[in-house]
Parts: structure tokens; C-alpha cells; sequence
């Protein structure tokens, strides 16, 4: 009995264990996947806030461009007035730094304003005059690093200029900053240029990021997000998958030691009343914890009265009726083709061999098969 629970409880801590493993790694999965898509939620969400406020300035430098006072200015190309109007411009445009408005000639840096004029701003003018230009940022890091923005300035369908705005960037940190993405990573980058980050990173492997375009820019938004499950997390998930499986091995060994109790006793109660039964000292009731040691002792019972009324039942040539409604007088085949014959023993008085008939031996055979008890046996 204890190799037989020792299995049951071994299988079931195996089930407990196996079914929790593979609840887990099924929801990992799909907690995993559930932070994959909320991190792409909210970096689509903050390439498109992004996109939003540069297709702004973008938009209003396009208006400003169209304004007739500028084109004129432009075309009559006088210095003087040229800074005045551009002036005035930085007035009306959101987070402006600087506003020039240059020729399409133009060749001459602008190292005496802040931000300063570089060469990758005389290139955007330049490539401007034959088509509009993606935003960019330009400029050393420091005070000179801007957002630069260029739109044609066109009269009769022909560029007569070019307007050039520089612009604070810190909207673009505001708004990685505002995305509040957990256990993810969010970086803002120009080519191998960094604009701007947010959280931790969790992989140093840039094959490891997800990236998304933002819209009207040559900007591309990188997002990393955790996939495991942190420590204190873990020992948790642990812990409720071993505590059923402790619990159950518990349980099992409770069972087990009642069983064994409950069969101690009932076995008691069994023997007593097979000991009863031999000293013809039957007791009115023998009590039992188990069910089914009910019919235990209701068979020895049933059998020291049948035991008891045989040589009546012989007598009176009844006994064949009882004979056929009690399974303990079933002849095995083994015996009748042996032809082994067993003499009699009644436990209220002798029976001797002639005087038993045929019948009898079987009803002692089954006393021998069913308790064991020595007969003398005498081959025919």
C-alpha cells in the first residue's frame, strides 16, 4: 500500500506540475505578445503625436512662404528689409530660433546668429530651390542644433527664394517622455543620430528593436520591450505552481496514513470475528469503519451459519437448495477432474468419512480455499 500511494502521489504532483508549467508558458506567451502590441500601440501613438507638430510648423512655414510681403522682399533682395521681414516671421512661428530668407545663389555660412547657418543647412537651401526637403535636424550638438525646415518661396510659378526656419526640438523629448512606456525602451533617431529617448533600453542589439516611419520626416521611431518576467515575478509564479503540488502530496500522505488506520482497525474486527467464528462464539456485531468490509464480515457470518446447519440440511436432503444459493460451495474443475477427495470437518460435531455424502466434500473445499485450513486429503 505505501508503493501503491507513493506512485498516486508521485503521478499527481507530476500532474500538478505539468499543468502549471503549461499554464505558464501558455500565458507568457500571451502576456508577451500583450506588451508587444501595447508597446507598438504607443510608439505608433508617439510617431504620430511627433508627426503631428512637425506637419504644424511645416504647414505654417509653407503659409508664410506664400505671403506676398515675402516674395517681394525677396525678390527686390535687399539685406536690410530681408532681416526685417524675417524678424517679424520669427515672431508668428511656434519654438522659432531663427528665420532667414536667402537667394537661390546663395553660397555664404551664417556663423554670426545662433543657431548658426552650417554646411548641411546651405546644402537643404540648396536642394530646396529643385524640390522641398524632409525636415532634419542640423547643426553641432550644443546651442547650434536645430530643426531645420525649408519651403520654396515662388513667384509666377518660378523660385525666387528660399525660407529657412530653425527650430527648438525639445517637443520631440516631451513627447517620448509623455509615451510612459514600462519594462520598454523607445529611441527618436535621424540615421545613427540619437534625437531623443525614453525608459531603459533592454537589448543592446539593434536587430532586437521594432522600428515605425514617422510621417513627413526621415525619422524613424525604435521601440524594445521585456519579454521575461522579472525576478519577483518569477518566484511568484513558482511558488503557485509548487505549493498545489505540495499540497497534494500532503493530502495523499494524509490519505494514506487514515487508510492504513481504518484498515488496521476493520482488519481487527475481521480477525475477531473469524476467531469468534472457530470458538462458536459469534458476536452480535463486529464494527467496521470501511463499507466495504461489511460484506467481509457478513460472508463469515453467513458461512458459520451454514457451517452450522449442514449436517441438518444433509439429514433432512435440503441441503442441495442451499448448496446451489452459496458461492462457497462452488467445486472447482481442477478437483473433479483430479478427483482429489476432501473429508469433512463440522465445528459443532464430527463427521466421519462414511457416513458423509457426496455433497458434503464440496461444502469442505470451499473451506480450505476460502481460510486455509489444513484437511487431510486422501487421493482415491
Amino acid at each position: 500500500m505505501v508503493r501503491l500511494f507513493s506512485l498516486l502521489s508521485a503521478f499527481a504532483v507530476l500532474m500538478v506540475l505539468t499543468a502549471g508549467v503549461g499554464v505558464y508558458w501558455i500565458s507568457a506567451a500571451q502576456i508577451a505578445q500583450a506588451k508587444r502590441d501595447s508597446a507598438t500601440a504607443v510608439a505608433k501613438s508617439v510617431a504620430v503625436g511627433i508627426s503631428a507638430q512637425v506637419n504644424l510648423l511645416t504647414h505654417t512655414l509653407e503659409k508664410m512662404a506664400l505671403d506676398p510681403v515675402v516674395s517681394a522682399a525677396v525678390i527686390r533682395a535687399e539685406t536690410t528689409e530681408l532681416t526685417a521681414v524675417a524678424a517679424t516671421l520669427e515672431k508668428h512661428l511656434p519654438d522659432a530660433l531663427k528665420v532667414r530668407l536667402l537667394l537661390p545663389g546663395v553660397s555664404e555660412l551664417d556663423d554670426k546668429n545662433i543657431p548658426k547657418m552650417g554646411y548641411a543647412d546651405l546644402d537643404m537651401v540648396r536642394e530646396t530651390v529643385i524640390n522641398n526637403q524632409l525636415p532634419a535636424i542640423q547643426g553641432d550638438n550644443g546651442p547650434d542644433r536645430h530643426l531645420a525646415i525649408t519651403r520654396r518661396i515662388m513667384h509666377n510659378d518660378q523660385v525666387v527664394g528660399v525660407i529657412l526656419a530653425s527650430l527648438n526640438y525639445d517637443f520631440i523629448s516631451k513627447a517620448l517622455q509623455a509615451a510612459e512606456l514600462k519594462n520598454g525602451h523607445l529611441e527618436l533617431r535621424q540615421a545613427a543620430l540619437v534625437l531623443g529617448a525614453a525608459g531603459e533600453p533592454v537589448s543592446e542589439a539593434l536587430s532586437d528593436d521594432a522600428q515605425i516611419k514617422v510621417a513627413n520626416t526621415g525619422w524613424e521611431l525604435h521601440y524594445q520591450v521585456a519579454d521575461s518576467a522579472s525576478s519577483t515575478g518569477l518566484t511568484f509564479i513558482v511558488g503557485m505552481i509548487a505549493v498545489p503540488a505540495l499540497l497534494a502530496l500532503l493530502a495523499f500522505f494524509m490519505g494514506y496514513r487514515k487508510l492504513s488506520s481504518l484498515l488496521t482497525q476493520d482488519l481487527g474486527s475481521v480477525l475477531k470475528a473469524y476467531k469468534d467464528m472457530m470458538k462458536n462464539k459469534l458476536q452480535g456485531t463486529y464494527p467496521v469503519k470501511l463499507t466495504e468490509m461489511n460484506a467481509v464480515v457478513s460472508t463469515l457470518v453467513q458461512f458459520k451459519r451454514v457451517m452450522d446447519n449442514q449436517g441438518d440440511d444433509v439429514i433432512s436432503g435440503n441441503n442441495a437448495i442451499d448448496l446451489e444459493m452459496s458461492r462457497f460451495f462452488d467445486e472447482p474443475e481442477y478437483l473433479v477432474t483430479a478427483g482429489v477427495q476432501i473429508k469433512g470437518v463440522n465445528f459443532n460435531k464430527a463427521v466421519t468419512e462414511k457416513t458423509q455424502p457426496a455433497k458434503l466434500e464440496i461444502v469442505d473445499h470451499a473451506v480450505l480455499d476460502s481460510f486455509d485450513m489444513p484437511q487431510s486429503v486422501n487421493k482415491k
